[in-house]
């Protein structure tokens, strides 16, 4: 029972608590708010235009009495004047005194108002005759005649005014929440339809896991922002399986070349064991100690990519005198190496890890002799324009084809036709030295040398 409840609850809060109902219930707020602006101001256009009106006709008919009055006296109004008509209900002259001189017939009482002086008028709200409570909006002009001042009020009950008003204000109220339902409904209408390729994007991403990630979602034929997510998802999808793809290749590729110097290593200390016979010196020598180092500079190279993947690759900075670097290098390689070394050697200091560096530029000179057939150059260049410091290193080994050159940079690739586990290491050489370049906020570009072979090209920022 109270996994059921807890279904409903569940159930509830994502049908209230959805974009589509959120969505809806916004434009349902603002849309009422427009509306009740909308009627305010209409029943104010409204108002406002019946008491033009009124005040229109009642001031037109108190100047054409006040006109009679000048002329003719009082005596001398015509009775059409005085009388009731649409939109003016009383018309009273009154003297200075506060007596009712002429007026329309039927009238009980006298128009609460002061005395106007001749050539005055005025507009004036709530205006009662004698004791009746009806209040009028009335015109009264003053206006100076043979036998003394009087006033003129002519006058418009407001009964009618608010009552067309009222109204109008309950028609507003019948049609505007019919309206408004009709336009949240549409709104309700027109969210899930746009939210729809959301639910069917959702659908599809809990459908894929984290051992298959080629799935990918399908994408709406609109160009709007959904279908935007929906590509942005699949690139998403893409980098994931490659990152993958690449996980997996490197566990793969990181067990077979362990595997490859433990089984050397085991393999004879197994012999040694079956047979009961000391391992001899060029064994030791000439077998096991050059896998035991071939396995620890792969620990060491795996531990170094582990820690970049992990949090980048660790820096002690310092300032460093790259030529120092390189120029070691090349005296190193020309005590060891057979191939003929030329080196250019220019001052370049740069901001960095020597230690780091100097394992890059090892690893780059190191894969030149490797490869090369006879010579191997290294060269400095230094732009000061630029704050960059650049080292050269080519061969005239077989090259790198240029559809490779990229590819060369990643973890454990090989070109297969001259790459092979005998003659060098485990394709890690390049990919570090890419890592430690970038650290360096450096670059790392591979063409072909003037020699014919491969060409490493290292830019570093000048300190």
């Amino acid at each position: 029972m109270n996994g059921r409840v807890r279904l409903l609850v569940t159930f509830v809060r994502e049908r209230t608590g959805g974009v589509r109902v959120r969505l809806t219930a916004l434009v349902t707020v603002l849309l009422a708010a427009a509306l009740a602006i909308a009627a305010a101001i209409m029943l104010f256009l409204v108002h406002a235009s019946l008491t033009d009106s009124a005040d229109a006709a009642t001031g037109s008919r108190a100047l054409a009495v006040a006109s009679v009055v000048q002329v003719e006296t009082v005596a001398g109004i015509d009775a059409d004047a005085l009388a009731a008509t649409t939109g003016i209900d009383v018309v009273q002259v009154i003297d200075s005194r506060g007596r009712l001189v002429a007026g329309t017939h039927g009238v009980r009482g006298i128009a609460h108002v002061l005395p106007m002086s001749a050539g005055t008028r005025r507009t004036v709200d709530g205006v009662t005759y004698g004791a009746d409570p009806t209040e009028y909006r009335a015109s009264v002009v003053g206006v100076a005649t043979s036998s003394g001042a009087v006033t003129i009020v002519v006058g418009a009950a407001e009964g009618p005014i608010d009552s067309v008003v009222t109204t109008v204000a309950v028609l507003l109220a019948l049609v505007f929440p019919i309206i408004l339902v009709l336009l949240a409904g549409s709104a309700f209408y027109v969210s899930g339809r746009t939210l729809r390729p959301v639910a069917r994007i959702r659908a599809q991403v809990s459908t894929i896991t984290s051992t298959d990630l080629r799935k990918r979602v399908s994408v709406p034929r609109t160009h709007d922002e959904i279908a935007g997510l929906a590509r942005t998802m699949n690139q998403m999808l893409a980098r994931l399986n490659e990152a993958r793809e690449q996980q997996l290749r490197f566990v793969g590729d990181a067990s077979h070349e362990l595997r490859s110097p433990l089984m050397t290593i085991v393999g004879i200390l197994d012999i040694a064991r079956t047979t009961g016979e000391p391992i001899d010196e060029s064994t030791i020598t000439g077998m096991l100690f050059p896998e035991a180092q071939r396995l620890q500079q792969l620990v060491d190279d795996l531990l170094l990519l582990a820690k970049s993947d992990e949090r980048g690759t660790p820096l002690r900075v310092s300032d460093v005198d790259v030529d120092d670097i390189v120029g070691e290098q090349v005296r190193r390689l020309e005590q060891l190496s057979t191939v003929g070394v030329a080196a250019r050697i220019a001052a370049m200091r740069v901001r960095g890890d020597r230690a780091k560096l100097d394992r890059a530029l090892r690893n780059v000179v190191d894969n030149a002799v490797r490869y090369a057939r006879s010579r191997v150059e290294v060269s400095m260049a230094v732009d000061s324009a630029r704050q960059v410091g650049a080292v050269v290193v080519s061969d005239d080994g077989p090259g790198i084809p240029a559809e490779d050159r990229e590819r060369v940079l990643d973890r454990f690739v090989r070109l297969d036709s001259h790459r092979e586990r005998g003659s060098g290491g485990a394709g890690l050489g390049l990919a570090i030295v890419d890592e430690i370049v970038r650290a360096h906020h450096g670059g790392v570009r591979i063409g072909s040398s003037q020699l014919g072979g491969a060409e490493v090209v290292i830019t570093l920022p000048l300190a």
